[in-house]
């Protein structure tokens, strides 16, 4: 029971709208969400294992997988902007310069910690790219409603997700100083929960959206 959080279970159920809703999806972009979203789900049950089981630091386990984050986050901006933008150029510096960075911090840490650093610098970069995906949005002279965009509500999700995650490191020292509200977990954590909750709930509905988009159209 230990394995089934908050967390984890909105990640599974965000899977599995994943796998109903895009399995037969011809988007690469959007189908890459079915084995990304697993991976999440393995990632976060291990990371529990090792936190509360084998009692091991699971830094790296993170570590590693912010990689496939940012391939994956990147590259579904990259398609999103397809429409109204080339930026294929945008994304492959973004790339060197986020594994520059990685590499960079990994070195300074001696490979012993989180790469906190790089972790925040993804989340701005992410919460940029969202508010740019808005603005060519609204230059967009082609109409579409908004409730059913499966684009706009992904960006959404991410943009509350990333600005939080954001926020929250760069009140970090602050955060950790509060007073824990139960059972010895901060205050960081239960915005973190919430901030899940958000960004799976809207990733789950965009989906859905995607779904329904690609059946009227066929």
């Amino acid at each position: 029971m230990m394995f089934i959080t908050i967390n984890t279970g909105c990640e599974f159920m965000c899977f599995l709208a994943a796998f109903i809703f895009l399995i037969k999806d011809k988007d690469t972009a959007w189908k890459l969400f079915i084995p990304y979203l697993l991976l999440t789900c393995l990632v976060e049950v291990t990371g529990v294992y090792m936190r509360k089981v084998a009692h091991v630091p699971n830094y790296n386990l993170y570590n590693a997988f912010l990689l496939v984050e940012c391939g994956i986050t990147g590259y579904t901006f990259y398609s999103l902007y397809k429409p109204f933008k080339n930026t294929g150029k945008w994304l492959i510096t973004w790339y060197v310069i986020f594994i520059a960075t990685y590499l960079a911090e990994l070195v300074m840490t001696h490979f012993k910690a989180f790469v906190s650093i790089t972790a925040t610098v993804m989340s701005v970069v992410f919460v940029l790219a969202s508010l740019y995906y808005y603005y060519l949005k609204l230059m967009d002279e082609n109409f579409d409603r908004l409730a059913f965009s499966a684009p706009f509500w992904w960006v959404s999700g991410s943009l509350f997700f990333y600005f939080g995650s954001t926020t929250c490191n760069i009140f970090f020292d602050y955060l950790s100083s509060l007073k824990p509200i139960n059972n010895q977990l901060s205050i960081r954590y239960y915005i973190f929960i919430l901030l899940n909750i958000t960004l799976y709930s809207f990733w789950t509905y965009a989906f859905l959206c995607r779904y329904l988009r690609r059946k009227s159209s066929s």
